[in-house]
């Protein structure tokens, strides 16, 4: 399977969370990253990367769609 990168800017205010949930995910194993303090990024072995980037990021950060830009 090929690796695929899932990446959104986070907003400037939501910096402490996004840290907060990358930690988190990192402790459970998944390979998610905040580069340079404002892109949060996944990189993934998976076909429906946005959908399983998605279910992660809704268990460690409820309502992180609202501090993440395009």
């Amino acid at each position: 399977m090929t690796r695929r990168e899932w990446r959104h800017k986070v907003l400037p205010e939501c910096r402490g969370k996004a840290q907060e949930a990358v930690a988190q995910l990192r402790a459970l194993g998944i390979q998610v990253e905040l580069r340079r303090g404002d892109w949060l990024v996944f990189d993934l072995e998976e076909t429906e990367i946005d959908q399983r980037a998605v279910q992660m990021l809704d268990r460690v950060w409820p309502r992180w769609e609202e501090c993440v830009s395009e």
